[in-house]
């Protein structure tokens, strides 16, 4: 049983799509970071933050389509502001991006 009921309306609320990594780079000074430059349609470019370095190379995420939430309230990791939230998968052992399993256009809508 999920952990929390929510209502459909509030999950239309998210704006979930899938947005290509176009630029990645290790954050100075932590272990755990990387910070991305995620284009998600539109031509519209947004950076993400997130404690990925002991999962991925910057160069494995450079070019990759993920799927992320681009309508969540900025937070600073680091300092660095993230405005787009990368969707992932955790368990013990290791954490696992979501990504398509077919090509589609960058900024197309998770429904």
């Amino acid at each position: 049983m999920p952990e929390e009921i929510i209502p459909f309306e509030d999950f239309q609320k998210m704006d979930l799509r899938i947005g290509k990594i176009t630029k990645v780079e290790l954050v100075a000074g932590s272990r755990n970071l990387i910070r991305m430059f995620i284009e998600i349609g539109n031509n519209e470019t947004r950076q993400a933050v997130a404690g990925l370095a002991q999962y991925y190379k910057p160069e494995e995420l450079d070019g990759k389509h993920v799927a992320v939430i681009a309508n969540l309230q900025p937070k600073k990791m680091f300092g660095i502001e993230s405005n787009v939230m990368i969707l992932a998968a955790e368990d013990e052992k290791t954490v696992s991006m979501l990504v398509p399993d077919r090509t589609v256009k960058t900024g197309s809508k998770i429904k």
